[in-house]
């Protein structure tokens, strides 16, 4: 479980963020300068938090498989 919580996004704070992480074993990161649409606020720098965290799945899927 991967958690992305952007930094100005007050419906999502990031102690919760943090809490949920801790609770579930999540990996929590917080996406600096960005608020609760980040996609579309800021398309480049959201796919910089985001590419990592798919290539990591997709490597873990792949170790996974074999």
């Amino acid at each position: 479980l991967y958690l992305l919580t952007a930094e100005y996004d007050y419906s999502c704070t990031h102690e919760g963020t943090l809490e949920v992480a801790r609770r579930t074993g999540a990996q929590a990161t917080i996406m600096k300068d960005l608020g609760h649409f980040p996609m579309s606020e800021n398309p480049d720098k959201f796919i910089g938090y985001l590419l990592p965290v798919l290539e990591e799945i997709r490597v873990s899927k792949k170790a996974s498989a074999a």
